[in-house]
């Protein structure tokens, strides 16, 4: 037997919205898309890219950052563009503090926003032991407890393990922003978002929500982290 020896497949934009519209039949097989079909799928498709981010936290888009931190400065803007440049956070969820001539760290607690204005002096400065994330709208905001101090200035960096955004769709030729395992969950889930706009009855909208969720629920499924699991006593 002799195989490929390859295992680069990528689906592009053009490839999953013809073979969404294949499904819904808004064409037939060998035909392509009008670029009014191309651009309202393409808007859809991006749509849903947006709404699975609310699914959880993905292994390949669990990413790390750090950033210096300015003696009495407790809050930093995250954002393309903003103090920590970087694409703005889903979430945060897990934090460190490191000393740049030791790389000793320090791991911070992350805390809510009622846990953290809730908190006496903020102006209290110190070595940062909480963190707290506002993700706000257009970028996020980081708030540290307590405010660092000049020592923390020099020798200390924060660091963070956070959830990313999945990228947009916005060319033909864009591959997604997904692993090859979840390439078919994308083609059947933008069929499912278009089977109303292209009329598909009802018992083949449920068939076809049923099959999507079912070859989604298993990219899902292989894409969480492995790892023992313990559990003990939190003492703050």
């Amino acid at each position: 037997m002799t195989t490929s020896a390859s295992t680069d497949f990528e689906a592009t934009r053009a490839q999953l919205i013809a073979g969404a519209l294949r499904l819904v039949g808004g064409i037939a097989q060998g035909e392509s898309p009008t670029s009014d079909q191309t651009s309202e799928a393409n808007e859809a498709l991006n749509m849903m890219v947006k709404a699975w981010q609310a699914d959880g936290m993905p292994l390949w888009a669990i990413k790390k950052t750090s950033f210096a931190v300015t003696d009495g400065t407790a809050s930093y803007e995250i954002g393309t563009g903003k103090t920590v440049n970087t694409a703005k956070p889903l979430k945060i969820i897990q934090a460190f503090i490191r000393n740049t001539s030791t790389n000793i760290d320090v791991p911070m607690r992350i805390i809510t926003k009622n846990e953290y204005w809730s908190l006496g002096n903020k102006t209290t400065e110190g070595m940062p032991i909480q963190l707290m994330y506002d993700p706000g709208n257009m970028y996020g905001t980081i708030y540290l407890f307590p405010t660092p101090d000049s020592l923390t200035q020099t020798y200390n960096q924060v660091h963070i393990i956070y959830q990313r955004p999945f990228e947009d769709f916005d060319a033909t030729g864009d591959t997604p922003d997904f692993p090859q395992e979840w390439h078919e969950a994308v083609k059947y889930g933008l069929a499912a978002r278009l089977a109303g706009e292209y009329g598909l009855p009802p018992t083949d909208r449920r068939i076809l929500q049923q099959e999507m969720m079912t070859i989604k629920a298993e990219a899902l499924s292989f894409g969480t982290e492995e790892g023992s699991l313990y559990f003990g006593v939190e003492r703050r």
